[in-house]
């Protein structure tokens, strides 16, 4: 049988357009900016993402004439060895990238890659990033970051109308310098995400003020850092996998302080009738965590997750649910009370209530936090406990969770900067180039300090030689004082037995023999009175001199 031309072709039309369309991402960004920082051309990562080099690009760096930035290779890629992480940027002086982007809010990415530049001690790398007004990072150091060769920090940036996405990396002072491998910019929806402006979102999406009050509007005046993204119950997930916002999820179990079951349902198609495809892979809500079967064990426990965070900052916490256990398909079937950093954020919790009565229905729930400064404490353990409500009416003494996201709010101020970021100690090298101004002030305090330093010595001498002759003119029987002594800088023995011939006016140091000799062994004639450290003797040394 012979098959038509004509039908082959639109056969194979229809088998490639379902295809392209069942692989497509189900989020498209507008703005999708993959630079490579250091390096020209267009390169492949190892994930197929293309990136663009800044060189010759319209994305190159601003900077003064004659402070310019340098370009080099890693010089070890035995491990790193895929782009953006092969070559950066790299200056003693401040640079700033300008992304003409769309308004609307961005995911901004930083890639880092600790390793040895040309010309650039690796333990040198302290400086400060900031965009527009927000300060993302402070005297941050790759090579500090925990043994991590790469690091990626995101950032989530609303761009308003009219704007430009800057950019800048200012090195610390004194000989330190700053550098960039690679920098990514996402768009990302704005319903459903991260943002809740006051006025705009719908009033369900605003998330709880746990402790607080009952409502925290997260305003597009405000930046966000994330510091967590989990998939609860299954393994990690790459930036291809995720929705279209190329974000990368982490295994969640290095987190768990519990015990807990993993429940899944991979074959089941999920219901997205209350929120958008694209707010979490679908991975994400067919694997999860729950307690297991033991009711009774159940009713004494918590599911826990340990999150270190810095303190002194408000936190999006965002939690993701999916119904996915075959046994439990009714309303109040399982109920449990949601503790965030140990406060009730939610009393009863029932996903397939929150989904309208459907089980494989994802959704979330968002709670912010308040993490006060303690102390001295710079890192705080965020907790996330799920409990099982213990009531006779409800059928399943278990909690679930599926997908956890926390992101740090910048303050007032713009700041997203953590009590750890300290500077670093400053090195007695100078700076590559020091100007004048700064070389003459350092000359004018040293002669300063100089010119004191002699001033004090004088005021002590001329202290001394007062209370000498004061001494004298008295006929004062007491030593001299010891305020203006300096002290013995030796804890040892001293070996010396016979009297001293040292001028009066100096600090005299005896030995128990010499003590002996002069009072006659502490003759009780010679006691003159008593102190608050002993008896006081009068006593005859150095050619009959009484003291």
């Amino acid at each position: 049988m012979k098959t038509h031309p004509k039908l082959t072709a639109i056969l194979f039309f229809l088998l490639c357009h379902i295809t392209i369309a069942s692989s497509a991402p189900l989020y498209m960004a507008v703005d999708n900016i993959t630079l490579s920082c250091g390096t020209s051309g267009n390169t492949k990562a190892a994930d197929q993402r293309e990136w663009v080099g800044d060189l010759g690009s319209k994305f190159f760096p601003k900077e003064e004439s004659n402070h310019k930035s340098i370009t080099s290779p890693a010089q070890s890629q035995a491990s790193v060895n895929t782009v953006p992480y092969k070559t950066a940027r790299l200056s003693y002086f401040p640079f700033t990238y300008v992304f003409p982007v769309t308004p609307g809010p961005k995911f901004v990415r930083l890639y880092f890659y600790s390793a040895s530049y040309s010309d650039f001690d690796e333990s040198k790398d302290y400086f400060t990033v900031k965009a527009g007004s927000f300060t993302l990072l402070k005297n941050f150091s790759a090579s500090n970051s925990l043994g991590k060769e790469t690091l990626i920090k995101e950032f989530c940036i609303n761009v308003e109308k009219n704007q430009k996405l800057n950019l800048t990396f200012i090195p610390f002072p004194s000989n330190y310098y700053a550098f960039i491998n690679g920098i990514e910019i996402v768009s990302m929806p704005i319903e459903y995400m991260y943002y809740s402006p006051q006025g705009f979102t719908k009033d369900e999406l605003v998330p709880e003020y746990v402790g607080q009050g009952p409502q925290f509007f997260i305003n597009y005046s405000m930046a966000l850092e994330m510091v967590y993204r989990l998939n609860v119950g299954g393994n990690s997930i790459s930036p291809m996998e995720d929705t279209g916002m190329f974000r990368e999820w982490s295994e969640g179990r290095n987190y768990l302080w519990s015990e807990g079951w993993s429940p899944n349902e991979l074959s089941e198609k999920l219901k997205y009738s209350k929120i958008p495809n694209y707010t979490a892979p679908d991975t994400v809500y067919r694997t999860a965590i729950s307690m297991g079967p033991n009711s009774t064990m159940n009713s004494v426990s918590n599911l826990t997750w340990g999150l270190p965070v810095d303190t002194g900052f408000d936190y999006l916490v965002r939690l993701h649910f999916c119904e996915i256990d075959p046994i439990v398909n009714l309303v109040s079937s399982r109920v449990f009370t949601i503790y965030i950093d140990y406060q009730i954020a939610e009393e009863r919790a029932d996903v397939i209530s929150w989904a309208d009565d459907n089980k494989y229905t994802p959704i979330f729930k968002d709670y912010v936090v308040k993490i006060q400064n303690k102390g001295s404490e710079k890192k705080h353990i965020l907790s996330i406990d799920l409990h099982p409500v213990s009531d006779p009416e409800i059928t399943y003494w278990d909690a679930i969770l599926n997908g956890v996201e926390v992101f740090k709010l910048s303050d007032s101020d713009g700041n997203l900067v953590g009590p750890n970021m300290a500077p670093p100690l400053l090195d007695q090298q100078p700076a590559p180039t020091a100007n004048k101004f700064s070389t003459k002030k350092t000359i004018f305090i040293a002669i300063g300090s100089g010119v004191g330093f002699l001033l004090m010595l004088t005021l002590v001498y001329c202290m001394v030689l007062w209370k000498s002759k004061k001494t004298k003119r008295y006929g004062s029987y007491h030593p001299q004082p010891k305020w203006w002594c300096w002290p013995y800088p030796y804890n040892r023995k001293l070996t010396r037995t016979k009297a001293s011939s040292l001028p009066e006016v100096l600090c005299r140091y005896f030995t128990l023999n010499e003590l002996k000799t002069a009072t006659d062994n502490f003759n009780e004639e010679l006691l003159i009175g008593v102190g608050g450290f002993g008896n006081v003797y009068k006593g005859l040394i150095d050619n009959g001199n009484v003291y």
